[in-house]
């Protein structure tokens, strides 16, 4: 199962490129300083995706909002893209049928509206729900000089707005058709989701230089495993679960950003604590100052009160560096406006002796409106240029009076963490009332209440006042370089802002002219989480009946014998390469719900990989014995489900290698797929093969709590379930006939598979339970040739071999010819399913074993292939049985399986196999026999194409088939025969 490609390469540095690779949550300051450690410079990029990674929640959402608000979409198009959007998007085919009905609200407007409208919806709304640590993160990678990329199944309309307040130059998203100016309504090409996201990078790359084994790529989406698997160091932030699981497999970082759109009832009660402690210290100072007779002094305690009673309450402290310089009095204290919570946090942090500026509408405020004007706060109209300066003008004598001013030099609350430029006003007061500058960088209150949100959320706000900036000599004219200056001191804060956890992450530096060398990502095999339907059933079936045991295996005959130790070495690799070798099955408490795979803390090989030596003279004979006791015998359901023997002293040096795993694991193309990708092309050491790290344990789940999540989320999912069944009979009744072929097509399928398909054969009733190995061999070319002279494919040609050799059998123990039930798999594998993991289902052909002639036995068994492919998709057992095996507890599912298969007198399976040599551990594999299980029936015959021969493997049940050997020559002879029509 596993190949040797050399030695292990690059040392303490990959060392700790892995080590850190296996840290599975990291934090904002870590992500950071990997970027910081990376190589500089433009051939590294950073590819973003957008929604739900750079924001929080989907711009799409803005967009319909604003749609439904001005009454811009039909009630048509409306509901379409409710039914899009409950019947769930899993598919290509589901995106764009969901984007289409997103884009049609479009239809007719023009593209400079479009893009204004975009413009628009980010200010309003789409800003507020960017994560300010994602914010930093493309500002370290810009800071590098890194190549950034927004990378979206969005619009350009949706992303560009966000793109260019971020400082990104490139957007790769999905293109809208205009035409003429004005917008279809239609895709304008192939859209970015899945691979279609990844091909878009990789042509980027291409384009620009990139190299994208030491880019970057972000994402949270489950759908974009492969567009993070086309750079070598992804990061998943925020994932669902399907990405979080893949990132286990892959070893990928996870972090996870504060959630920016949700609301608990705790933050709501603080909030209004908050507001409360405000609004009454405020008063209480007010009137307990103004049994001193100054209003001033009231106004001071009032706010001194606010602040210190509203921020406890409402849980926000301050974290200030350089409060020293509050004590420059009087002063302009001036602020980067990001937040409704800028006011407490001055109140605080100033205590009094200030009054400040506010937009003229804050004049009219409840509550907030007097305290305002009892401080003497100059509203201005930011409409009127004006009216703000005549506005501003009694602040000058309110400083020559010793009064502070606090003004907010952006004019108004910024969008985005961006500083927007600044005004000249208070700059223009400061210097007329001869008074100095003190800047106060406000750096995540924006992340406490963000722009547009109600509530507070608890934290520290973090706080830096930097020194007076004296105002002396200051003159009209050099004002424009005095306030760029000092605008240029809060970008430069804001840039090095220092100590941003309580723990400083310190990252080696590559060396000079040479990159860190970057832990290889595994292989994408086998990374699902969890067994489905059928994996379930097989895992449980053997629980409740021994014979249903579902171990598969692979014998290859190697030449010479390898080394054991390299042979040994090979398997640690190939288990970094292959992460589900390093888990284990846990069950949920019960035996009922989704068994879940588990990485183990530890691989112990010596309890995976022996080996024995035969006796002489070491025969074909000798090899299938002890394969069949090592491939029968159970295998430890506490550990990963996989053994390895190496047989050797067989004649001529050579050796035989088997190794086995449970059929949960894998179908046969799936470890077809896993062999095609582990095995070596040539004998030699390979000294730069990848090198993943080891995976990251699991999380120690229990049983209970696993069977509890499960029920959790099937009681979540239900309601959403059924309505979306709801759905998709709504839009079956819209196509009755489609609706009715579907459903004809499930019952032909339950039909097949439920109900037996004859008698099946008296001679091979008996069932003992135990397995015999028996090989064959027959030329690729030749099977093939005889098969097409009939007009049959590869697997017509070895079907109707297999029903002649069986009809031979027959004869010779007088048993009646009349039908074999054949049990024959189907794949179900998509182009772009997951690798590893079964994806088939199953048929049953009566083969009459009264029919002489191979070429006429092609032809049924062509023509009965063919119809089942059809309507394979509908099988019963996918579409039936599956949303209820994994609550169904072993002995059903043993009573199930066994129905379901134990009426079969013979199982046949093909599989296509490698074409070109392969090699494991410097030895030459010159065959490959696949050995399935028994599962209740006869015999189980498995063809394995390698290089240029079919091998077979057989396995069979000794109380069925009492003449294993005269079974073999008959099979042979039915295969010479299908070989005779293409010489013919």
């Amino acid at each position: 199962m596993t190949a040797d490609q050399g030695t292990t390469a690059g040392g303490g540095l990959r060392e700790n490129a892995a080590a850190m690779a296996r840290r599975a949550v990291w934090t904002e300051e870590q992500l950071i300083a990997d970027v910081d450690a990376a190589p500089p410079g433009p051939r590294i990029g950073a590819f973003f995706d957008f929604d739900g990674t750079v924001i929080d929640g989907y711009s799409l959402a803005a967009f319909a909002r604003h749609h439904l608000r001005s009454l811009e979409v039909t009630p048509n198009a409306l509901g379409q893209l409710l039914l899009n959007g409950l019947r769930g998007v899993t598919t290509e085919e589901d995106f764009e049928r969901f984007t289409v009905a997103g884009m049609r609200a479009w239809a007719g407007r023009s593209e400079d509206e479009l893009l204004e409208l975009g413009e628009r919806l980010f200010v309003q709304g789409i800003a507020g729900s960017l994560y300010p640590e994602a914010w930093r993160l493309v500002t370290a990678h810009l800071n590098a000089g890194h190549t950034v990329v927004l990378a979206s199944s969005a619009t350009r309309f949706q992303v560009e707005p966000a793109a260019r307040a971020l400082g990104v130059e490139h957007v790769l998203v999905s293109p809208v058709e205009i035409v003429d100016g004005l917008c279809t309504g239609r895709p304008g090409g192939p859209l970015l989701w899945r691979k279609g996201k990844a091909a878009a990078v990789r042509t980027f790359a291409e384009e620009h230089g990139i190299d994208l084994l030491q880019s970057y790529a972000y994402s949270n989406g489950d759908e974009d495993v492969p567009f993070l698997r086309t750079v070598g160091r992804a990061r998943a932030l925020n994932p669902g679960r399907g990405l979080t699981a893949a990132a286990r497999h892959y070893s990928w970082p996870v972090a996870h950003f504060r959630r920016r759109g949700t609301t608990s009832p705790v933050d709501l009660a603080r909030t209004v604590a908050g507001v409360g402690g405000m609004v009454g210290g405020f008063a209480t100072g007010l009137a307990v100052g103004a049994l001193g007779g100054s209003r001033r002094e009231a106004v001071d305690l009032g706010i001194t009160l606010a602040g210190e009673l509203g921020s406890a309450l409402a849980g926000v402290r301050l974290d200030v560096q350089g409060a020293e310089h509050l004590a420059t009095r009087p002063a302009v204290f001036l602020f980067n406006h990001q937040s409704q919570l800028d006011v407490l946090v001055l109140a605080k942090l100033l205590r009094g002796g200030f009054t400040g500026v506010a937009k003229k509408e804050l004049a009219r405020t409840p509550g907030f409106g007097l305290a305002f004007r009892l401080a003497d706060v100059a509203f201005v109209d930011r409409g009127d240029p004006e009216q703000a300066r005549r506005a501003l003008e009694p602040a000058v004598q309110r400083l020559k009076e010793g009064i502070s001013l606090v003004v907010a030099p952006e004019g108004t609350r910024t969008a985005t963490p961006t500083l927007a430029p600044f005004k000249k006003g208070a700059f223009h007061v400061a210097m007329q009332a001869g008074v100095p500058i003190v800047p106060i960088v406000l750096r995540n209150t924006g992340e406490l209440m963000w722009r547009g949100a109600t509530t507070v959320s608890p934290g520290v706000v973090q706080v830096r006042v930097l020194p007076p900036v004296p105002t002396d000599g200051w003159t009209v004219d050099d004002l424009d370089e005095r306030v760029a200056d000092v605008r240029d001191r809060y970008l430069r804060t804001l840039a090095d802002w220092g100590g941003r956890g309580e723990r400083p992450v310190v990252s080696e530096e590559p060396t000079a002219g040479e990159a860190a060398p970057l832990p290889a990502p595994p292989l994408d095999w086998g990374s699902v989480p969890e067994m489905n339907p059928l994996e379930t059933a097989m895992w449980r079936a053997e629980v409740a009946d021994p014979r249903l045991r579902a171990n598969v295996a692979l014998l290859e005959l190697l030449e010479p014998a390898p080394e054991w130790e390299r042979l040994r070495a090979a398997h640690e690799w190939a288990s970094r390469m292959v992460p589900r070798m390093r888990q284990r099955v846990v069950e949920p408490a019960l035996g009922i719900g989704t068994p879940r795979w588990v990485t183990v803390e530890e691989l112990d090989l010596d309890a995976h990989v022996r080996r024995v030596r035969l006796e002489e003279p070491g025969s074909m004979r000798q090899l299938l014995d002890v394969v069949g006791e090592f491939v029968s015998a159970p295998l430890d359901r506490d550990r990963p489900l996989w053994q390895a023997l190496l047989v050797e002293g067989l004649a001529d040096g050579r050796a035989g290698y088997v190794v086995k795993t449970h059929h949960s694991t894998t179908d046969g193309l799936g470890a077809v797929q896993l062999m095609g990708r582990l095995h070596s092309r040539t004998a030699e050491h390979d000294p730069v093969r990848p090198e993943p790290p080891v995976p990251t344990p699991g999380d120690g789940v229990s049983r209970t709590g696993l069977l509890t999540e499960q029920l959790v989320g099937t009681a979540r999912s239900a309601p959403m379930a059924v309505l979306r069944r709801g759905v998709d009979a709504l839009t079956s009744g819209a196509n009755p006939w489609g609706a009715v072929t579907s459903a004809l097509g499930s019952a032909r399928s339950a039909g097949r598979t439920l109900t037996p398909p004859g008698p099946g054969s008296t001679l091979l009733t008996p069932r003992g339970g135990d397995w015999h190995l028996e090989v064959l061999e027959v030329a690729l070319a030749d099977l093939k040739a005889g098969a097409k002279a009939a007009g049959g494919s590869l697997n017509d040609g070895f079907l109707a071999a297999m029903v002649g050799g069986f009809r031979r059998y027959h004869q010779r123990h007088g048993a009646p010819l009349g039908t074999l039930a054949i049990g024959i798999p189907i794949s179900l594998r998509s182009q772009d399913a997951p690798e590893g993991g079964n994806r088939f289902t199953g048929a049953r052909f009566a083969a009459p074993l009264d029919e002489p002639d191979p070429a006429a036995r092609i032809r049924t068994i062509r023509e009965f292939v063919l119809s089942v492919r059809g309507d394979a998709r509908s099988s019963v057992l996918n579409d039936l049985l599956a949303p209820t095996l994994s609550w169904l507890p072993a002995p059903v599912i043993g009573a199930v399986s066994g129905r379901l298969t134990s009426a079969n007198d013979v199982q046949v399976s093909n599989v296509p196999g490698v074409t070109h040599p392969v090699y494991i551990a410097g030895s030459r594999i010159t065959r490959m026999f696949p050995f399935g299980p028994l599962p209740g029936c006869a015999a189980m015959i498995t063809l394995l194409s390698h290089e240029t021969q079919c091998c077979i493997g057989m396995n069979l049940d000794s109380a069925a088939v009492t003449d294993p050997a005269g079974l073999v020559a008959d099979l042979q002879a039915g295969l010479d025969e299908v070989v005779a029509l293409g010489r013919g």
